[in-house]
C-alpha cells in the first residue's frame, strides 16, 4: 500500500529520532559534537532543523524524509536497501544515499580531505533534492559551528580542521548549491555562512 506523503514524512522523523538514540553502533543515544564541558544535545536536533528547512522551502514529501534520514547510512551503516525496507520507500533510501559519505572513517584523520572531495564531486552530480538535503545540512552544521565559536571555542576543538579550512569546503558547497536549490533554502545557507565568517575571524 503507497503511504502518503504527510505519513512518510512523520514516519521518516520517528524512525530517525528512534534509530540515532538507540540503534547507533556505539549502543548509546548519539550526540551532537561539541567540545568537553560545552552542551550537547541529542542529536535528533540536527536532523529536526534539516527536516524543517527543507519543509520550510517547500521541498516535496520525499526529500523532507530523506532530510530527517539523511544520516542513517552515514552515521548508523545501514544500506541503501535496509532503509528503503524500513521507512517503504526506494526514493528516500536513494536520496540519503546521494548524500552519504560512504568513504568515512573516524579512525583515519588523514581520510578528511579524500572524503570531502570525493563528497563534493557527489553532490556535483547529485540530483536537484538531494542537493537540497546536503544544503539545509550544512546549513544546520554552520549554525551549530558558529554557536560553539561564539561560545569561545575554536573550530579545532570540535572539528577535524580548522575554520579556514572548514570555510572552503562550505564556500564550495555554496558553489554548487547556488544555481540548483530553492531560493529560501539558499539564501539560509548565506545567512548561516556569513554568520560562521564574523564568528570565525572574530
Amino acid at each position: 500500500m503507497m503511504t502518503s506523503a504527510p505519513i512518510l514524512v512523520l514516519r521518516a522523523m520517528r524512525l530517525a529520532e528512534y534509530a540515532h538514540r538507540k540503534l547507533h553502533p556505539k549502543g548509546q543515544p548519539q550526540l551532537r559534537k561539541a567540545p568537553d564541558g560545552a552542551d550537547r544535545p541529542p542529536y535528533f536536533i540536527h536532523l529536526v532543523e534539516v527536516g524543517w528547512m527543507l519543509q520550510e522551502a517547500r521541498c516535496a514529501p520525499a526529500t523532507v524524509a530523506a532530510g530527517f534520514l539523511h544520516d542513517t547510512i552515514e552515521d548508523l551503516g545501514w544500506s541503501e536497501r535496509e532503509l528503503a525496507e524500513r521507512i517503504g520507500s526506494s526514493q528516500v533510501a536513494r536520496l540519503v544515499a546521494w548524500v552519504s559519505e560512504v568513504e568515512k572513517d573516524e579512525t583515519d584523520p588523514g581520510n578528511w580531505e579524500y572524503r570531502n572531495a570525493v563528497y563534493l564531486e557527489r553532490i556535483r552530480r547529485a540530483p536537484v533534492p538531494a542537493k537540497a538535503i546536503s544544503c539545509a545540512d550544512k546549513t544546520s552544521n554552520m549554525m551549530d559551528m558558529t554557536r560553539m565559536m561564539q561560545a569561545g571555542y575554536p573550530t579545532e576543538k570540535f572539528t577535524r580542521r580548522p575554520f579556514a579550512v572548514q570555510h572552503e569546503k562550505f564556500v564550495k558547497l555554496g558553489a554548487v548549491f547556488k544555481a540548483a536549490v530553492p531560493e529560501g533554502l539558499m539564501r539560509r545557507f548565506r545567512t548561516a555562512l556569513q554568520d560562521f565568517e564574523a564568528a570565525g575571524r572574530t
